[in-house]
């Protein structure tokens, strides 16, 4: 789903990829991300949703109320993005990440015991973006 620069089209397929975003597989893709999320500030800061989506994860807000997405890197300097603060089916959350990110040669990896996504290379803004349109 393309969004048109046009204003009659813009609203109805931002209405159109809202909606679609609440499911688990949102077909949503890393190519055809919108270029902004509703209800954003000019800062790009999204509030919090006022309910809480009906999928089977959940990613908490940090206490500044931002997306726990962060960029990373390890003594070897391979850089990393990793997903904090999950609860629920992180299975399900990885595969939505695999999915979205549409592309087999970036390993997404889940740890259940500590509760965090990690995938190779910088991808925090186009993740934060997902989740945002996720209801997160």
């Amino acid at each position: 789903a393309v969004v048109s620069t046009q204003s009659g089209h813009y609203g109805r397929d931002l209405k159109t990829l809202e909606k679609s975003a609440l499911t688990p597989d949102s077909g949503i893709k890393i190519s055809n991300l919108p270029r902004s999320v509703p209800n954003a500030m000019p800062s790009g800061w999204v509030p919090p949703p006022t309910s809480i989506p009906q999928i089977p994860y959940f990613v908490w807000r940090n206490v500044d109320q931002t997306l726990p997405v962060e960029h990373k890197e390890n003594q070897d300097f391979h850089r990393f993005t990793q997903i904090t603060k999950i609860e629920g089916d992180i299975e399900a959350l990885r595969g939505a990440v695999e999915n979205f990110l549409d592309d087999e040669t970036i390993p997404v990896v889940a740890n259940e015991v500590t509760g965090t996504i990690t995938c190779l290379g910088w991808r925090a803004f186009e993740l934060k973006k997902w989740l945002q349109f996720q209801g997160f």
